[in-house]
């Protein structure tokens, strides 16, 4: 990391430029007065004094009244707790307030027909996980890699079963269901194969149902060169997440008294 990045960094922790600019100065000098402050970064002296009383009052720096005025910054201990503690006061509230605020404008009739686009696999674990949650009766879950059995999807399926929900997780690789069955030795998740002539043979790809009336189906999309991208679509209580589940229930031979 160079300079330009640790002011990144100041900015992305709550600071305005000149702020994370006159805090790396005074890093550098110890101390020091408005002119060396401005001489050692890029900072007009006339914004050093503004920068310099914000950073105080953020308990980020001192002053000695003297003349010139002289600056000296808190510990760098001190300073990373004021910041990561004024970051989590700031995204709490912020996050307080959208809860109070969420579908506050809605529309009156909910847009059964949608469908929705989830990309990266963090972001697709996530919303299997949700989905799986939401589910009241039975999850049926496909995926072609034990990656795709990540810590939070493997613990949501244990809740769902706790509560009654069958969860049932297929695959036409051996190392899927095994991965599964190691970890549920008691058999509260099934597992199945899928047959070899209805393996779609993706590389990465995977499928969640839930309740017959909620799907997500991904697959790995080329981004350049060798690499990949999990991409996944998903609908929930609409005509086509019924009738596509429906389809896949059937591709994958999935019987209702699997599921």
């Amino acid at each position: 990391m160079d300079d330009e990045g640790a002011i990144a960094g100041l900015k992305r922790l709550g600071l305005t430029a000149y702020e994370a600019r006159v805090f790396l100065a005074l890093q550098k000098l110890g101390t020091g007065t408005a002119n060396e402050i401005s001489d050692v970064v890029d900072v007009p002296r006339s914004q050093v004094y503004g920068a310099a009383e914000n950073l105080e009052e953020r308990g980020l720096l001192e002053i000695q009244q003297s003349t010139p005025t002289v600056y000296r910054p808190v510990s760098l201990e001190r300073a990373r707790t004021r910041l990561l503690d004024q970051l989590a006061e700031t995204g709490a509230e912020t996050f307080d307030y959208l809860d109070t605020v969420q579908e506050t404008e809605a529309p009156e009739e909910p847009q059964s027909e949608s469908l929705w686009l989830v990309r990266g696999a963090d972001a697709v674990s996530s919303r299997a996980v949700e989905l799986t949650d939401d589910a009241d009766e039975h999850v049926f879950y496909a995926a072609s890699e034990v990656a795709m059995l990540d810590d939070s999807l493997v613990e949501t399926f244990a809740r769902a079963a706790e509560r009654g929900v069958s969860v049932v997780v297929a695959s036409a690789n051996p190392a899927v269901r095994q991965a599964v069955d190691e970890r549920f030795q008691t058999g509260a998740i099934a597992t199945c194969p899928i047959p070899p002539d209805r393996d779609p043979d993706v590389a990465g790809a995977r499928v969640l149902l839930a309740d017959d009336e909620t799907m997500l189906l991904s697959v790995h999309s080329p981004t350049g060169g060798e690499d990949t991208e999990e991409v996944a679509f998903w609908s929930s209580g609409s005509t086509f997440a019924t009738v596509l589940g429906g389809f896949l229930q059937e591709w994958f031979t999935i019987g209702p008294g699997e599921v």
